[in-house]
């Protein structure tokens, strides 16, 4: 890659010229002012100690996308939709918009352009000579967001404050700003020959860091020189340069193109979100939306921002808007269901494609799928896809492979679960059943199951924090390792693990099972049986482990086995 340069006044006049946009993929701005995390100061402090300040990434389409402007004056209650432009005044247009870049260069707008929460940024010219403790942070420049008033009384011996812009943008020499800031220092502060020198020194960096020095190093993908047309060129190339921040994800950029002509797509799919995600329980996001809404329209499930451009991307477009009521009651059908078969959390959730099947069987039936028989069956099939890893890997195929089984072959009273596991096993060559491999995949998931076969159901999100699970080492691990010389395969194994609350995990610390096994049945008679422990005394000695480890995994496999019969 070839990166072009600027310096940072030159970028500012850009920005102030309408020259550079922002997409409507990007954050707002998200940067902290605060005294505990002041991300600005922190930024302007590494530029004039001449720290290095990244790459940026710049984008040249004549593409109709939504588009943004750099917020010049920051406000904290401002709405983003603000700075939204009609995309009709670009249209067909070529456009330089900034893709990796955007904290960067409008903390610079804003401290030299414009204003935050109505205060405009002011230097101490004084500042320099020594570090200082702000926060957590160590910092030798100082600024500080101001009004007028607060900027000339809070000037003294030991800090003046001027705006920062009057040096970095102004058209005067660095000699005229120089001996202007002194002229007016004069009138409040004794003058001596230390600060002559460093009000010298801080204007002629300010100058050369912001004005001389081509500091701003920016990689530019142009679309309409023919060489790089595709959106998700465009957006892999982002992801691969982009080092720091949120990386975008598809229906970002995705958004940029249908908020043109579905405003309230973003809000919907919001919402949708909040509502699934279950207070941050799990992790949906709105490529996981925008790829289960193209499957249950029929579109497939490989999920490309060319899908969502032209007429054919209108006409799909059309469809996820017109159908998106259904849509959505496909997804809470889908959420009921997750609670009736105990899937609660992230963790126990290896892999979300395995879901898009069942919201594509709740969808075609109008979400009336609801008899215990078909809850059932749906809930052992997604256990033994997940356990297995069916959605592993080549999962778009495998994905339209079940859609067209559950075409053809389900009813609102049956879920072809045989049939599925006929069409992976043949067409795919992949394992569905239950064989003692499958308990090794995935410890929450497995354990869950043993839990939920007792009847004992573990709470993922508790209120409080110290009652949330946590996976222990019935023999404790450190013991098991160190002292007593067992291998780490056998030590960190599905037989040696079990739910625990945090709270008491911790009490428990690394007592052995003839300790704490007693101390646990007097709290919980039902202690072995609930975590499928060997009853026999003897495999509770560290000598036995293996025995112990063995035994407890025999019988993990045989209630998963006996769980996961249809």
């Amino acid at each position: 890659m070839k990166y072009e340069s600027i310096t940072i006044r030159k970028a500012i006049n850009e920005i102030a010229d309408n020259k550079w946009f922002l997409p409507h993929i990007q954050r707002s701005f998200v940067w902290k002012c605060d005294k505990n995390n002041n991300q600005i100061k922190r930024f302007l402090d590494s530029i004039l100690r001449g720290y290095p300040i990244g790459t940026m990434l710049f984008w040249i389409t004549k593409d109709d996308i939504q588009l943004r402007r750099f917020i010049e004056n920051y406000k904290d209650d401002m709405e983003i939709r603000d700075t939204y432009i009609k995309s009709s005044e670009y249209k067909n247009k070529e456009k330089i918009i900034v893709l990796d870049g955007q904290q960067r260069l409008q903390a610079l707008y804003i401290a030299l352009k414009g204003s935050y929460n109505g205060k405009e940024l002011y230097f101490d010219v004084l500042s320099g000579k020594a570090p200082f403790t702000e926060g957590k942070e160590e910092l030798l420049y100082d600024f500080e967001f101001m009004s007028k008033d607060e900027a000339e009384s809070e000037s003294n011996q030991k800090k003046y404050w001027i705006l920062l812009k009057e040096i970095a943008l102004s058209d005067a020499t660095a000699t005229e700003i120089r001996r202007k800031i002194l002229n007016e220092m004069n009138d409040k502060i004794k003058i001596d020959n230390d600060i002559e020198n460093l009000v010298d020194e801080n204007v002629s960096k300010i100058r050369n860091y912001f004005g001389e020095l081509e500091l701003i190093y920016y990689y530019r993908i142009d679309s309409t020189a023919g060489k790089i047309i595709k959106y998700d060129e465009v957006l892999e190339i982002f992801i691969r340069t982009n080092s720091g921040g949120t990386p975008l994800e598809k229906s970002d950029l995705m958004f940029s193109i249908i908020k043109l002509d579905w405003v309230e797509a973003e809000e919907n799919f919001d919402e949708l979100l909040n509502s699934m995600n279950k207070q941050n329980a799990f992790k949906f996001d709105k490529d996981f939306i925008l790829k289960t809404a193209l499957v249950l329209i029929e579109k497939k499930a490989q999920y490309k921002v060319e899908k969502f451009k032209g007429k054919d991307g209108e006409q799909n477009l059309k469809a996820i808007k017109d159908n998106w009521e259904r849509i959505k009651d496909a997804f809470g059908w889908l959420k009921d269901f997750m609670v009736y078969a105990w899937i609660t959390d992230h963790k126990t959730l290896p892999s979300y494609n395995a879901l898009i099947p069942l919201i594509y069987f709740a969808y075609i039936h109008n979400c009336k799928p609801n008899s215990p028989k078909v809850k059932n069956d749906c809930q052992k099939w997604l256990y033994k896809s997940l356990l297995n890893g069916i959605f592993g890997g080549q999962s778009d195929t495998i994905i339209d492979s079940c859609v067209d089984v559950i075409k053809t072959h389900s009813g609102i009273d049956y879920f072809p679960y045989d049939k599925l596991e006929e069409n992976i096993k043949t067409r795919f060559n992949k394992v569905v059943d239950v064989d003692m491999a499958i308990i090794d995949r995935n410890p929450h998931l497995i354990l869950n199951l043993v839990y939920l076969f007792n009847k004992q159901f573990i709470n993922f999100q508790p209120i409080l924090e110290g009652n949330s699970p946590q996976i222990d080492h019935i023999f404790p691990r450190t013991e098991m390792l160190r002292t007593y010389k067992y291998p780490k395969n056998l030590v960190n194994n599905v037989g040696n693990y079990m739910f625990l609350e945090k709270s008491l995990n911790i009490s428990k610390n690394d007592k052995l099972p003839r300790e704490y096994f007693p101390e646990a049945i007097k709290i919980m008679p039902d202690f072995y049986k609930r975590h499928l422990i060997p009853e026999d005394s003897s495999l509770h000695e560290p000598k036995k482990f293996k025995e112990f480890v063995d035994k407890r995994r025999e019988n993990i496999y045989n209630t998963i086995k006996e769980v996961l019969k249809y």
